[in-house]
């Protein structure tokens, strides 16, 4: 009886550890981040794991609608682990669905350098320190180059 008493509280520990705080961030070049700890000076936003409502998924067009698994190894799966596999693929959604609006914002943003870049001969740029100065013809080029891949990279 003591032996399932410690397993169930620490079951129940491990559960409310599971459970922890994530944070979720976007770094410098622009890339999602979770973690279980906030990164100091960043911006982090707490993510709220509970379900508040069934998480569903829209099957294929030629897909039968049906409650079966979509694999055999799903089949295998308890309730529980069915509903976190559905979060977790709400979440990847959800993630997939910011990364392609990270990328259109850096899209626009390196069209928009290279249209400057490219119409302007004297640039100007600002310093670290406030000050001004105007970039030299080698720094405008591979200005121009960082922006064409950004282009390549983020516009479909």
């Amino acid at each position: 009886m003591k032996r399932l008493l410690l397993l169930t509280a620490l079951l129940t520990l491990s559960t409310v550890a599971f459970a922890s705080s994530l944070y979720r961030w976007v770094d410098r070049d622009g890339v999602v981040n979770y973690s279980e700890r906030p990164p100091e000076g960043v911006n982090a936003v707490p993510v709220d794991q509970r379900v508040t409502r069934p998480v569903t998924q829209t099957p294929a067009p030629d897909a039968p609608a049906s409650d079966a698994p979509a694999t055999p190894a799903e089949a295998k799966l308890t309730d529980a682990q069915r509903r976190k596999l559905e979060e977790l693929r709400a979440l990847h959604a959800e993630e997939e669905r910011q990364v392609a609006e990270i990328r259109k914002s850096n899209c626009e943003k390196s069209r928009k350098v290279l249209e400057r870049l490219t119409q302007t001969q004297h640039i100007r740029v600002r310093n670290d320190d406030g000050s001004q100065r105007i970039i030299g013809e080698d720094e405008r080029q591979k200005r121009i180059n960082e922006a064409q891949v950004g282009i390549a990279s983020n516009c479909d």
